[in-house]
C-alpha cells in the first residue's frame, strides 16, 4: 500500500513547481492572486504534514493512517487547482499582453476613505466591548488559555448576543476598509502609522476572544490591494525600497505573533515543550478531519449531495455533514475542530468529482480576478481583493460558506452605490 509521505511528496512537488513558475511570470510574481494565495497556503499545509509524518520540528511524530486516504486526495487537489489556474492564464493571455490596466483615481480613493474612516473605530468599540463583557462573564481567568476557552463557549445573551451578532457583519466592513487603504498605500507608499493604527482597530473583534485569526484578516487583505496598485504603479526608488524593509518587518512580526499567542493560549500543565511550528498544525486539522470522513463513508456508500453542501451550505444545512457532525459528537474536541473545504466537496461530488470540480472552482476564480484588475470601479476592488484572499482559509474552513455574507455585503453595496459613494465617484 502507497503510504501519505508518497501523496505528500507528490502534492509538494506539483505546489512548488507551480509555485516557481508564477514566480518566473512578471505579471503574477508580486500579485497576491487566487493562484498565488492557493498555492502557498496548500504548500505550507503540505510542509507540515510531511513535519508530522517524519517527526520533524514538531513535538509529536503522527502515524501513517492519519493522512492516508487524504492525502492522496490533497494530491490531486493541487494538481488539478494548477490546470485551473492554468487554463485561466492561457485565456486571458492576450487580453494581459495588450490591455493596460489604470487604477482609481487617488483622489476618490482619499474620499472614501475619509469618508468611512469610522469603519475602524466601529471595529475597535464592538471589539473591546467584547472583550469587557467575556471578562465580566468569566471572571477569574488562570491564564490566556482558559480565557480562550471560555470565549468560545461562553454563550452571549440579551444585549450582547446582538453585539455578536453584528460583529461578524462590522468584521467585512472593516475587511473593506482594509483593501481600500491597501490600495491606497500601494500608489504612495506604506503609511505605517496608518496601517497599524487600522489594522490594530479592526481587528479587535477577533482578538476579543483571544484569536490568532486577527493577524490574517488585518494584514492580508492590506497587502492584496497594495501589491496590485504597487504593481502598476510607477513609484520612486527610494519610496520603493523602504517600503521593502516595511512589508518584510510586518511579515516577520505577523508570523512571530501567530506561534506566540498560540503558545500563550497552550496550558502549560499539560504541554509545557510545545515548539514553534506546533502552533501552526492548526492547518493540518482540516486534513486529519477530512481523512475521518474518508475513512468513514467510503465512495458508493452515501449519496452525492450536487453541490448542496459545499456552494450552499451558507443557506441550507448539507445532511452528510450533519451525520458526520452527530458521528463525532461525543468528542468535543473534534466537535469543534475545523474541516476545510474537502469534507463538503466529497459529500458533494465524490473523490474524483471533488477534485475535478475543485480545478473548476480555481479557474473561474483566478479568471475573474484577472479580469477584475482592469476593473476602475470600487466594487471591482472589493471583489478582487475578496477572490484573492478566499483561498487562504480553504485548508480549514469551507470557503464558500464562509465568504456568502461577503458577497451578500458587496451586492448590498452594489445595489446603493449612488447613495453610498455619492459625491466620490461621478
Amino acid at each position: 500500500m502507497i503510504d501519505s509521505l508518497y501523496y505528500c511528496y507528490w502534492a509538494l512537488c506539483i505546489l512548488l513547481l507551480y509555485f516557481l513558475i508564477l514566480l518566473m511570470q512578471k505579471r503574477f510574481r508580486l500579485l497576491l492572486q487566487p493562484s498565488m494565495v492557493h498555492t502557498l497556503i496548500w504548500m505550507f499545509t503540505v510542509f507540515l504534514m510531511i513535519f508530522q509524518l517524519k517527526g520533524i520540528v514538531v513535538t509529536e511524530q503522527i502515524s501513517n493512517d492519519k493522512y492516508l486516504l487524504v492525502s492522496k486526495f490533497i494530491c490531486f487537489l493541487s494538481l488539478f487547482s494548477v490546470i485551473g489556474f492554468s487554463f485561466a492564464h492561457i485565456i486571458t493571455y492576450n487580453q494581459e499582453l495588450f490591455q493596460t490596466v489604470t487604477l482609481v483615481e487617488r483622489p476618490v480613493i482619499d474620499k472614501l476613505l475619509n469618508k468611512f474612516k469610522w469603519i475602524p473605530y466601529c471595529c475597535g468599540f464592538v471589539g473591546i466591548f467584547l472583550f469587557v463583557f467575556l471578562l465580566i462573564t468569566i471572571g477569574d481567568i488562570a491564564s490566556f488559555s482558559d480565557y480562550r476557552q471560555m470565549s468560545i463557549v461562553t454563550e452571549r445573551v440579551g444585549f450582547a448576543a446582538i453585539v455578536q451578532r453584528i460583529s461578524g457583519h462590522i468584521n467585512i466592513l472593516g475587511f473593506f476598509y482594509l483593501l481600500i487603504l491597501g490600495y491606497k498605500h500601494g500608489i504612495d507608499g506604506i503609511e505605517l502609522k496608518e496601517f497599524l493604527k487600522c489594522a490594530f482597530l479592526c481587528s479587535l473583534i477577533n482578538l476579543s476572544i483571544g484569536g490568532r485569526l486577527w493577524i490574517v484578516t488585518s494584514v492580508l487583505p492590506f497587502f492584496i490591494t497594495y501589491l496590485l496598485t504597487r504593481h502598476y504603479s510607477i513609484v520612486p526608488k527610494n519610496i520603493r525600497k523602504s517600503d521593502n524593509v516595511k512589508f518584510f518587518t510586518i511579515i516577520i512580526i505577523c508570523v512571530s505573533l501567530f506561534s506566540i499567542i498560540g503558545i500563550l493560549r497552550t496550558d502549560s500543565k499539560s504541554d509545557a515543550s510545545i515548539s514553534f511550528v506546533d502552533k501552526f498544525l492548526y492547518l493540518t486539522d482540516g486534513a486529519k478531519m477530512t481523512n475521518m470522513v474518508l475513512n468513514q463513508y467510503p465512495s458508493g456508500t452515501y449519496e452525492l449531495e450536487d453541490g448542496k453542501s459545499t456552494f450552499l451550505s451558507g443557506f441550507i444545512h448539507s445532511p452528510m455533514e450533519n451525520k458526520f457532525k452527530e458521528s463525532i459528537s461525543y468528542d468535543v474536541g473534534l466537535s469543534v475542530t475545523v474541516k476545510s473545504v474537502m469534507p463538503n466537496l466529497y459529500y458533494d461530488f465524490g473523490f474524483k468529482g471533488g477534485v475535478i470540480i475543485w480545478g473548476v472552482v480555481c479557474f473561474f476564480m483566478e479568471y475573474f480576478c484577472i479580469r477584475l484588475k482592469y476593473s476602475r470601479s470600487i466594487i471591482g476592488i472589493l471583489l478582487y481583493g475578496l477572490l484573492a484572499y478566499s483561498f487562504l482559509l480553504s485548508p480549514v474552513f469551507n470557503i464558500f460558506a464562509i465568504y456568502t455574507p461577503y458577497i451578500e455585503w458587496i451586492i448590498l453595496i452594489y445595489i446603493f452605490r449612488k447613495f453610498l459613494f455619492r459625491n466620490i465617484v461621478k
